[in-house]
């Protein structure tokens, strides 16, 4: 964000937290499953991504899918950490084309998929807040960067010169 430029209106920085903070949660649950039932993560990679991994793998996967789903919930480092949220979340929703074209089951499928949708305005929410995340300013990054709400500066120009 240009440091010179006016910060955000307030609103805009609520909505950018909100979807931040839903997708990063998103994000967490998926993470935590691979704890959970790690045997279903190693069904997913072999079904969907076409690749065996081990039994130890949803482990390891799970441990950086949560570190960068809480720097997403956090807003730390926002380029990095919403552009890989977006880049895997890509990866997951173009891994389930067949469901996304067939999602009723007529042609492809014996019985319907169509909660694979969902992935879809996830997808566009990451989107949008990989390219809005300078105007997220309620983060890490924006504490560290000095980066002020437009609250700050409705009150300091309704104070007067």
């Amino acid at each position: 964000m240009n440091p010179t430029a006016s910060p955000p209106p307030r609103t805009l920085a609520l909505a950018l937290a909100i979807l931040r903070i839903s997708l990063g949660g998103f994000l967490l649950l998926w993470s935590l499953e691979k704890f959970f039932v790690p045997q279903g993560t190693v069904g997913i990679w072999e079904g969907f991504y076409k690749i065996r991994i081990g039994e130890q793998m949803p482990y390891i996967i799970g441990t950086l899918e949560t570190l960068l789903s809480l720097a997403i919930l956090v807003g730390f480092m926002r380029t990095w950490s919403y552009g890989l949220g977006l880049g895997f979340h890509t990866i997951s929703v173009a891994s389930t084309w067949k469901q996304l074209i067939d999602p009723w089951g007529l042609y492809l499928f014996e019985r319907p998929q169509h909660l694979f949708l969902a992935g879809v305005p996830v997808l566009a929410g990451f989107v949008v807040l990989f390219l809005l995340r300078q105007y997220d300013i309620w983060t890490v990054d924006g504490q560290r960067l000095g980066q002020t709400t437009g609250a700050t500066a409705e009150r300091a120009s309704a104070s007067g010169p």
